[in-house]
């Protein structure tokens, strides 16, 4: 956050008798009678008609009383008769007033030209270019600024600002202590100082900043947004949740903290809330309205609140907003040649360390190169082992973060891609918008995603039969192509942990646990878990998760419980941790329990590695049959109940019978090894023969 001023001191001396002239209307102008000041300056440049400083003098008296084209009119003369910094200066302010950017930074540049010790100029120029996008130009004058007054705070803040939007926390640390040495109850540089902190990921000292700025200034609505975010980062969701709204309450008007708050309340499990800040964020950011509405449809399916062809409506809604069909389509010179090598194009921005990793990395280095010539187009930053697994396979690999969805369409189009393979759908990160110019003759989506995409140019959504049961009925508006098992495969992590025997078995009571995220708990799935712990009344349940991290968070979600007769106690509670303690934490729980209508998929996949079963629903959904599309491959089909009386049935009668949970536990990875879940090769033969299906079809003309 930057803070400019006006230049100070008197006008250059004119020629005597114009001094004299000017003292009366001047006497005006100081004194705020504007109207009699005006009247006294025209006197004067009708007197002087070839002198500037009577016109200048007009331009700052219109200027002040927000005519604005005539001030504009005034000094514009004014600078005809004798080009001062001054009035350079005068102008660029006026300009910016009548929101014409580029014209002031102009104005500016000739006065700091003109005079390149005028610090006020430097500093609105500075500002300004910031504004434009032009950090480095910007840091240079506000650099000058701090030389030339390096004992004003406001200086030295605004250069720390001018660092901050160039990612240059160090500097930006260092100016904003240089203001608070001058000023130490300098709100605005607090503030700086504590968003330099956090970019350097120092979020507890950040975070201490951040408060005291507030304190300071409790109507700093940049300041609360900013601690809302380092809270976030550091697990106390509630609290940041607080400041997200304490910032909205001072300045709704920004669409960031509405998505941030939006993202908070989806971590803590409030999905009406969630949809509702998203929905305010996607009202004010038109040009980010996509990525927010599809964050939007994400958070739709959540809390089971909203049936399918509600969540189906929302989809097709966005497409119409915000990816209409475009016709004609490009004009695509793929051969129509069933039989040929095929270009396959895979767009996501997770191809690294992230969960979509462990169900395409082998599935890319299993394609069969003499039939697919396979591109990968990564919406990614970071980069990893994973990454570079994948780049060793034999791909073509294209970053796209700087590729708008023109720039990009284009792109797959230039290379021949002739099946385009969207892996995010509405997850973060997505490329439909550039999917939505059908830069291929072919365009499917899989995997990362479990909906439609809502895009009339996606051909096809890679499923199966459990998942998506033919005649089910629930509405996508791609075909849908059924793999003959499981819609993907999995590798376990090699660092996961040897499988440890339920505590059960040795006589411990019961211990039941969900590592899903908050997200996924609705009030039906709280209901059922509180029910099975009545009907197993000396069980405990463990939950894991990221939004357990902190004492307040666990009070709210301990009355949950309560408030369903179950004794808070009884329910142990799991912050974060890495994955393979994550893993490794399965050897205290006995058995899996899942969240419906929003059913785990990895969660569930690493439960079972783990030696633990899990018990389901199945719904009426293609992600509320996840899990029971893995346990029916495993043949486990029995874990999952048609509705929440049979799942506490299976659950209370797995916790009493510690043989069959036993023998259950010491198999499943056997189970999990002999099934399709874990043949990546012949998965990607399956998919292989899908993608060829979708290929013929195009040239057989079924477009």
């Amino acid at each position: 956050m930057a803070d400019v001023r006006a230049p100070e001191g008197q006008p250059l001396r004119p020629e005597e008798s114009l001094r004299a002239a000017l003292e009366a209307p001047w006497a005006h102008h100081r004194a705020g009678r504007l109207d009699e000041a005006l009247a006294g300056y025209a006197a004067v440049g009708r007197t002087f008609p070839g002198e500037a400083e009577p016109r200048f003098r007009i331009g700052l008296v219109e200027a002040e009383r927000g005519t604005l084209p005539a001030a504009l009119e005034a000094l514009q003369r004014a600078i005809e008769l004798s080009d001062q910094p001054r009035y350079q200066f005068a102008l660029g302010d006026v300009l910016e007033r009548l929101r014409r950017p580029s014209e002031a930074i102009a104005a500016w540049r000739r006065a700091v030209a003109l005079q390149p010790t005028l610090a006020a100029a430097h500093a609105r120029l500075g500002v300004a270019l910031q504004d434009a996008g032009e950090p480095d130009p910007a840091i240079e004058h506000l650099r000058i600024v701090a030389q030339l007054r390096p004992a004003e705070t406001r200086s030295w803040n605004n250069l720390a600002a001018a660092f901050l939007a160039t990612g240059r926390g160090p500097e930006a640390q260092s100016c904003a202590r240089r203001a608070l040495d001058l000023d130490p109850g300098h709100a605005t540089a607090r503030y700086n100082l504590g968003r330099a902190l956090a970019a350097q990921q120092r979020d507890e000292q950040a975070k201490g900043e951040l408060e005291r700025a507030v304190a300071g200034d409790p109507r700093l609505a940049d300041a609360w947004d900013a601690l809302g975010s380092v809270r976030a980062r550091t697990g106390e969701l509630l609290a940041a949740r607080q400041a997200f709204e304490r910032a909205l309450a001072i300045d709704p008007s920004h669409a960031g903290p509405w998505v941030r708050l939006a993202d908070t309340c989806a971590h803590l499990g409030l999905a009406g809330e969630a949809v509702q800040a998203y929905e305010r964020a996607e009202a004010l950011a038109p040009a980010d309205a996509a990525r927010i509405g599809s964050a939007r449809l994400f958070a739709l399916q959540y809390g089971g609140k909203h049936g399918r062809d509600e969540v189906f409506a929302a989809h097709r809604d966005w497409a119409a907003k915000y990816a209409p069909h475009r016709e004609p389509s490009p004009a695509c010179a793929n051969t129509r040649e069933p039989g040929r090598r095929l270009r396959l194009g895979y767009l996501s921005p997770r191809l690294n360390l992230a969960s979509v990793a462990f169900l395409l990395g082998a599935v890319i280095e299993n394609h069969d190169r003499q039939a697919f010539d396979v591109h990968c187009y990564a919406e990614q930053d970071l980069d990893d082992e994973v990454t570079a697994r994948i780049r060793a396979s034999g791909v073509h690999w294209t970053p796209t973060t700087g590729l708008d969805d023109t720039a990009l369409a284009k792109r797959l189009q230039d290379d021949g891609i002739d099946i385009a393979i969207d892996l995010a759908g509405h997850t973060p990160g997505h490329r439909l918008l550039a999917l939505a110019r059908r830069p291929a003759p072919v365009i499917g989506t899989w995997l990362d995603y479990f909906n439609t995409t809502g895009l009339a140019c996606v051909d096809f959504l890679v499923t199966d039969a459990v998942h998506s049961p033919p005649g089910d009925g629930q509405p996508f508006t791609e075909r849908l192509a059924r793999l003959p098992h499981c819609r993907y495969a999995w590798e376990p992590p090699a660092y996961a942990p040897q499988v440890m025997p339920p505590p059960l078995v040795s006589g411990a009571a019961p211990v039941f646990g969900s590592f899903s995220r908050m997200a996924k708990i609705s009030t039906a799935t709280l209901d059922t878990w509180c029910e099975v712990l009545r009907r197993v009344p000396d069980a405990r349940l463990v939950l894991k998760n990221a939004a357990l991290a902190g004492d307040p968070e666990r009070a709210l979600f301990a009355h949950w419980f309560t408030d369903r007769g179950i004794d808070a106690a009884r329910v142990e509670w799991r912050g974060a941790s890495d994955h393979a303690t994550m893993l490794a934490q399965y050897g205290d729980i006995d058995i899996g329990l899942d969240t419906f209508p929003y059913n785990g998929g990895l969660t569930t996949l690493e439960a079972l590695w783990m030696g633990r079963p899990v018990v389901a629903v199945g719904g009426d959904t293609l992600i509320a049959r996840q899990s029971k599309a893995i346990l029916a491959t495993v043949g486990l089909g029995e874990l999952c109940a048609a509705d929440s009386a049979g799942f506490v049935a299976i659950a209370e009668a797995l916790a009493r019978d510690p043989k069959r949970l036993a023998l259950i536990s010491g198999g499943l990875r056997d189970r999990l090894r002999a099934s399709p879940l874990l043949d990546a090769a012949g998965f990607t033969r399956n998919l292989e023969a899908l993608y060829r299906d979708e290929w013929r079809r195009w040239c057989a003309g079924k477009d």
